[in-house]
C-alpha cells in the first residue's frame, strides 16, 4: 500500500511539473532557428559608452556578433583573438559587436572590457531580449555575417583566428 502511494506521489509531481513545463514553454514569443544562409534581423541596442549599434547600419559590411559571458574561460582566452581580428580588419569595414545578458550588474561587464581592452561596441542586455532574438540558447556563441548580413558561421565555445579567417577573408580583401 506504501509503495503504491509513493508511486502515485512521483507520478503525480511528474506530471504536475511536466504540465507546467508544457504550458511555459508554449507561451511567449519563440524565435525561430537561424540556419546557415539565413538573413539575420536586425536590432538596435545602447552600447557601454550610450552609443546606439545598429545591426542596419553596418550593411555592406560583415559583421561578427558575439553572446559572451564575463566568468568564461573561453570568452577571456580568445577576446584577445577577437581584439586583434578586429584592429587588422575594421578599416576593411568589419564590424564587431559583444553581447552579454548574463552579469551580475553594467560594472561586471565593464571589468570585463577593461581587462581585455575591448574596443569594440559592447552592449549589456540583462533582459537577453538580444539573445532570444537570435535564439541563443547556450553561449558563448559567435555569429558571423555576411556583408548582406547572411549567417555565414555560428561558432560555439572558443574561437580561433584560424575560423574568422576562413569565413570573413573573401569578404575583407
Amino acid at each position: 500500500m506504501r509503495q503504491r502511494m509513493k508511486i502515485e506521489t512521483v507520478l503525480f509531481i511528474f506530471l504536475a511539473v511536466g504540465g507546467v513545463l508544457l504550458f511555459t514553454g508554449c507561451s511567449g514569443e519563440k524565435a525561430a532557428p537561424i540556419r546557415m544562409g539565413d538573413t539575420v534581423a536586425s536590432f538596435s541596442a545602447a552600447d557601454l559608452k550610450g552609443e546606439t549599434f545598429s545591426l542596419d547600419a553596418h550593411r555592406g559590411n560583415p559583421v561578427i556578433m558575439r553572446f559572451f559571458l564575463t566568468d568564461c574561460p573561453y570568452c577571456k582566452a580568445d577576446t584577445p583573438v577577437f581584439n586583434e581580428f578586429y584592429d587588422k580588419y575594421r578599416d576593411h569595414g568589419l564590424a564587431m559587436v559583444y553581447i552579454n545578458n548574463n552579469a551580475a550588474d553594467a560594472g561586471e561587464v565593464e571589468a570585463f572590457v577593461r581587462d581585455l581592452e575591448v574596443e569594440f561596441p559592447v552592449i549589456y542586455n540583462p533582459e537577453g531580449t538580444i539573445a532570444r532574438k537570435y535564439n541563443v540558447k547556450i553561449q558563448p556563441l559567435t555569429l558571423v555575417l555576411s556583408p548582406e548580413h547572411k549567417l555565414l558561421g555560428a561558432l560555439l565555445g572558443g574561437v580561433s583566428e584560424a575560423e574568422l579567417n576562413e569565413l570573413l577573408n573573401p569578404y575583407l580583401q
